[in-house]
């Protein structure tokens, strides 16, 4: 059994998300806050703002004149996609390896990330939930668990696949029976760490919905729907697929019927090149 203790020590190798992201966190799902104090903390940030400009100048965006400042992209893009850029660009970098102990190729773990977070950026855009960013940035980072646990599978992922296809139980589950652990719970606490809130750290945390919950919070039920609908539409790598148990109860929960979803999934499909382009970018 792994040592909780251990893998925190382990997760501080992970390169840890610029403190740019933390303060915006703390503004930008307050309406109070004006744009510009939100521009101006991008701003003072010199790498994040090279990654904007790089990232809004690509031809995953195509505009005819170029982006020369936070305050051009904040008009051309709004302030929404910005965030998210920002987020993306911060977070890139230690989810774009491979991890074979999961059978992830290089760059899978990043594309099924950002697909979920898109997804459950759409979901709570369709919802009109608040707290936009923090679904947002809870997806990107739900299987952050995954860069740390990877070091450890070896001979543990022949019995975790075993564990899944004889008793039947979701990679989470196995998990916890093999290593003592799963990669939900460690990334809930490595997000803890990092000093993220102790709402995106539980979102985190519960995304699979894996313990008997009657109440589930708002912005795990978008997370939990966007992650069941990459697994549905072969996005997430093969042993993060299967198990929806919730699914139908928290769409109902959430308001989002099927037509709703299949759109944001059709909407999705529609800019998922000009998406993953954006992997050779960051």
């Amino acid at each position: 059994m792994l040592s909780m203790d251990r893998l925190l020590e382990e997760s501080e190798r992970i390169e840890p998300v610029p403190q740019v992201i933390h303060q915006l966190m703390g503004l930008v799902d307050d309406p109070e806050v004006p744009v510009s104090e939100i521009t101006e903390l991008i701003l003072y940030e010199p790498l994040v703002t090279a990654n904007l400009l790089k990232l809004a100048n690509s031809a995953a965006f195509g505009f005819k004149r170029k982006i020369d400042s936070v305050h051009d992209a904040v008009v051309l893009l709004g302030l929404k996609q910005v965030v998210e850029m920002v987020l993306l660009s911060g977070v890139s970098k230690p989810l774009k390896s491979a991890h074979q102990g999961y059978g992830l190729e290089e760059g899978q773990l990043w594309k099924q990330s950002v697909s979920c977070a898109l997804i459950a950026s759409a979901i709570a855009e369709t919802i009109e939930a608040p707290g936009k960013h923090t679904v947002f940035t809870a997806a990107l980072l739900k299987d952050i668990g995954v860069i740390v646990l990877d070091r450890h599978m070896g001979d543990a992922m022949a019995a975790i696949r075993r564990a899944m296809e004889v008793d039947r139980l979701s990679l989470v589950a196995a998990e916890r029976q093999v290593l003592g652990i799963d990669h939900a719970h460690l990334g809930g606490r490595i997000a803890a760490n990092w000093n993220f809130s102790e709402a995106l750290a539980g979102t985190i945390q519960n995304h699979h919905l894996t313990d008997e919950v009657t109440d589930i919070p708002k912005a795990t039920a978008m997370v939990y729907l966007a992650d069941s609908m990459c697994s549905m539409a072969g996005i997430n790598g093969e042993l993060f697929c299967g198990h929806y148990a919730h699914y139908d109860r928290v769409g109902e929960q959430l308001g989002l019927s099927e037509e709703k979803a299949n759109r944001i999934m059709s909407d999705f499909y529609s800019r998922k090149e000009e998406i993953y382009g954006l992997l050779a970018i960051l």
